[in-house]
């Protein structure tokens, strides 16, 4: 991929990330229902973090580079390594908030006495210190187990590969995995790697075992160990639905750009084209997530095909409006213009 069209590519997938996440805020805020409870809260805090990640991308636009199918790494503009290490483990935090939403789907349906606790500012307390342990987690083990913070041979061949690829080296800010060093493994790079596969698949699999048990509950029990209406229980397959669609944004945009671009250098396997286009599927996630929750949510979607549908019809009064003014004053002048001229000649007459 060219640059000019990578450049176009990102630029439009930040602006449209921006706006269908503030739509969607708009629309959590304006037509969300009773019914959701703090699942509303919890949904407008997810938007407002893609918001978050897509100034961050606009800001930073790093990039991710594989040079001699072995070494890794990952750099911004910004020439500093914390920087950089920021940005990557900022997006991470979607793969803890993934079980989040799946845990409280699971108990809306089936441990419908525990989710109150969402309510209670203790167990949210709990939920976000569990983000915040996976998220410094990870930045730990970027700017302390990594390398690329003083002269090495990964670093140079890394400045060199961007200087080659985008017309200018980028020599500082690296986060470098150089899992061979004249073929012996570095066992450092490595535990970093076996970390980061932890985090990654953990949060998955839990996420996936929670959206399991919700199925289970909702297509196979039907509701039927609680009490719950035909309408509340159809709410719940379309929410549930939504959350599915949720889950294959981040895995298509971040799980698998992520674990490709970690793993395959470690297996001396060629990335192809995943080294280029990691940070740009990353670009895309926050855009994509954004409208897969207000075309899933038809209370959001057609909230907001009111709006327009309301505009459209004002318009339309307002311009028929405007338009009889000048037939209603034709009229009157005709009406009026006959008596008029009566009244000038009985006057004449007398």
């Amino acid at each position: 991929m060219s640059i000019s069209l990578y450049a176009l590519v990102e630029d439009s997938h930040v602006i449209a990330g921006f706006i269908t996440n503030i739509l969607l805020m708009y629309t959590i805020v304006k037509f969300s229902r009773k019914s959701l409870g703090s699942y509303k809260e919890m949904l407008l805090i997810f938007a407002a973090y893609d918001v978050f990640l897509v100034a961050l991308h606009a800001v930073l636009k790093p990039r991710v580079v594989v040079v001699e199918t072995t070494i890794f790494g990952v750099a911004a503009d910004w020439d500093n390594r914390y920087i950089t290490a920021f940005y990557c483990s900022c997006n991470t935090v979607p793969f803890v908030l993934m079980i989040i939403d799946f845990l409280y789907r699971y108990w809306c349906i089936g441990r419908p006495h525990l989710i109150a606790l969402f309510s209670d500012w203790r167990f949210a307390g709990f939920l976000v210190l569990i983000v915040l342990f996976e998220y410094f987690l990870w930045y730990f083990v970027c700017t302390e187990v990594l390398t690329g913070q003083g002269p090495e041979y990964g670093k140079t061949l890394l400045a060199e590969e961007t200087g080659r690829r985008l017309g200018k080296e980028i020599k500082e800010g690296w986060l470098v995995m150089n899992y061979w060093e004249n073929d012996v493994i570095n066992w450092r790079i490595f535990i970093a790697l076996m970390i980061f596969n932890t985090i990654m698949i953990g949060c998955f699999s839990i996420a996936i075992t929670f959206g399991g048990l919700c199925y289970y509950h909702i297509y196979v029990l039907r509701g039927a160990t609680h009490s719950i209406s035909a309408n509340a229980l159809n709410m719940q397959r379309k929410l549930f639905l939504s959350v599915c669609a949720q889950t294959a944004v981040p895995l298509f945009f971040v799980y698998i750009p992520y674990l490709c671009v970690l793993n395959l250098p470690f297996m001396n396997l060629p990335v192809f084209f995943w080294d280029d286009a990691c940070m740009l599927l990353t670009s895309c996630f926050p855009a994509w997530d954004g409208i897969i929750v207000i075309v899933l949510m038809p209370d959001y979607w057609k909230g907001l095909l009111g709006i327009i549908w309301k505009k459209n019809k004002t318009k339309k009064i307002t311009s028929r409006e405007t338009q009889s003014i000048p037939t209603t004053m034709r009229s009157f002048t005709n009406h009026i213009r006959p008596t008029l001229q009566t009244t000038l000649n009985v006057r004449d007459h007398r």
